[in-house]
């Protein structure tokens, strides 16, 4: 059993999905096409834009936190209830929130990553 405080294996491949805002059929065969033998040690891929940003997981929303701000994109995303759990605790706890896509330099300097997913 994972512990809280345990780390897991997250790649960063492949790009968003074309209809992020509705959950359908067609991103299961979508997301196949995402799982190789290399992707295989993962717990998670977490997908592009068409700019490098890192937007979501494929089965997770993705958060960055960085100069004690959390970042998270909010378009080209399945905007999850458990995504909008994480945001109305950080405004009841005045926490900073940037909703954008992280970038890879964000990710460089972050203070620490999550995911969440229902």
């Amino acid at each position: 059993k994972r512990s809280d405080t345990e780390h897991i294996r997250v790649l960063i491949q492949g790009r968003g999905r074309e209809n992020a805002e509705a959950k359908d059929s067609k991103w299961i065969l979508d997301r196949k096409r995402l799982i190789t033998p290399e992707s295989a040690s993962y717990e998670e891929i977490i997908l592009l834009n068409e700019n490098g940003e890192l937007l979501e997981g494929t089965q997770t929303n993705f958060y960055v936190v960085r100069d004690e701000a959390l970042i998270t994109a909010d378009e080209g995303i399945l905007l999850g209830s458990v995504r909008d759990s994480v945001l109305r605790v950080c405004r009841c706890h005045n926490v900073n929130v940037e909703l954008r896509p992280p970038t890879m330099d964000d990710l460089k300097h972050a203070s620490g990553v999550f995911i969440s997913s229902t």
